[in-house]
């Protein structure tokens, strides 16, 4: 069917209707773009679309950088310039807090940084077998996640991780006589720091040709630390690591401040705007001289020490040890005495604390707080809390919770962090009524 989209929603899908009225959201197209389209996985009032044709292409379609764009699920949008990313985004924003029914000050979107690709300094690829029997670089397929489609270029990460990838798979293919075990490889890169960490996952704990493969690693550019991994269906939470050669953990640099990151711990994927986005995060709390704070969901400790120049005291919680580990060591490694890092889930500490605090910061992962925790943040004191969030849906829907316990939403920031992709991260404050 011929028809055309409308605008851009939520996840980065071209949003259509049908002549009976029926929405179809398709991946990888363009407002303004006239389409023949194929409905797949279709539902009772909507379904998802396949390109089968670009009829008229859309005023804002640019051709994408990548070649294997169009069929690799990494990006969505590398085929609308930056500029035109930054306002559909912002409509997308206002859309999601508006379904929500959350009124708000909604501040315009600005951009991360001005570098639209080779920004990310962590990506994990699949590793599958080619028609040739080759090991390849995989990706999930854009329009069906259970297939994996080969890439051998990655424009989201730098030109150094490309070359050391693609280094270590050409090897692998030349040395290693069975590579059927291999599963995923991660990168993770200190782009201002000149540093590497190389991870290199099967499916079983033997390692084929481990000392030839350890040798050849220690020849590539950067690489500072290298783990081989053993993970089975794909679970990457349940990986058992063992460092083979160089240091457990690598650095990165934000303003004047150096992290520690280890394979486990959350760190801000973009080098480049991280900074920016600190600098939000700094401007939206207003710390005072001599005030408390509470960071939940801490990671490695970057937020409450990049703030920590005038708090009394910051209490860093996440649940993951290795992050924990790398927060003490981070704020030990920038002279900073004001920090403490605990261990613990976000809700288990909120239900034991009696401390109070004059500030909380949030930055839960994608699924956002959970009821309980929203709740108990609700009963504490406190002047202002800063809620950091990479997923807009589940921003709106807690913000709507907090409504509930008297709280609300004074103000948000959405930044463009992941340019050519959908995501959207944003920057809340949240005061009591």
């Amino acid at each position: 069917m011929k028809l055309t989209i409308e605008k851009l929603v939520f996840e980065g899908k071209g949003l259509s209707r049908s002549n009976n009225g029926q929405v179809i959201f398709t991946k990888k197209s363009v407002p303004g773009d006239e389409l023949e389209i194929t409905p797949v996985n279709e539902k009772k009032s909507f379904s998802d679309g396949k390109i089968d044709k670009i009829v008229t292409a859309s005023p804002f379609r640019i051709k994408p950088k990548c070649p294997h764009f169009e069929v690799c699920g990494g990006c969505d949008h590398q085929n609308i310039a930056l500029k035109d990313q930054l306002r559909f985004k912002d409509d997308i924003f206002h859309e999601v807090l508006s379904r929500a029914k959350v009124e708000t000050k909604i501040l315009p979107i600005i951009a991360g940084s001005e570098t639209e690709f080779g920004y990310r300094n962590t990506m994990r690829f699949f590793l599958t077998l080619n028609k040739e029997g080759k090991l390849t670089l995989a990706m999930h397929d854009a329009t069906d996640y259970r297939r994996l489609i080969e890439i051998d270029h990655c424009d989201l990460i730098s030109e150094k991780a490309n070359l050391v990838l693609n280094s270590l798979v050409d090897f692998l293919n030349e040395n290693v006589e069975n590579t059927s075990s291999f599963s995923q490889i991660k990168i993770r890169e200190g782009i201002n720091t000149d540093s590497v960490m190389l991870e290199l996952f099967t499916s079983s704990e033997f390692l084929p040709s481990k000392d030839k493969i350890i040798d050849f690693v220690g020849t590539l550019p950067d690489i500072k630390s290298f783990y081989h991994s053993t993970i089975r269906n794909d679970n990457i939470d349940q990986a058992r690591r063992k460092l083979l050669g160089g240091s457990a953990i690598i650095f990165e640099k934000t303003g004047k401040y150096t992290f520690q990151i280890s394979p486990e711990s959350f760190f801000q994927t973009n080098s480049f705007a991280m900074e920016n986005l600190y600098d939000v995060i700094k401007e939206m709390a207003e710390i005072k001289m001599g005030e408390s704070v509470l960071d939940l969901f801490c990671g490695a400790g970057t937020i409450g020490i990049y703030l920590s120049t005038f708090a009394k005291k910051t209490t860093g919680i996440d649940i993951v040890q290795s992050a924990i580990n790398d927060a003490s060591a981070n704020a030990k490694i920038n002279k900073v005495i004001n920090c403490e890092f605990i261990c613990d889930s976000a809700d288990h500490f909120l239900l034991r604390n009696k401390a109070e605090y004059d500030k909380i910061i949030v930055d839960p992962p994608r699924t956002g707080l959970t009821s309980y925790a929203v709740e108990m943040i609700s009963k504490m004191k406190f002047r202002k809390l800063i809620y950091i969030s990479c997923n807009p849906a589940t921003f709106a829907r807690d913000v709507k919770l907090f409504e509930t316990f008297g709280l609300k939403l004074k103000k948000v920031q959405p930044v463009d962090m992941f340019p050519q992709t959908y995501h959207i991260e944003c920057v809340g404050v949240i005061e009591k009524i």
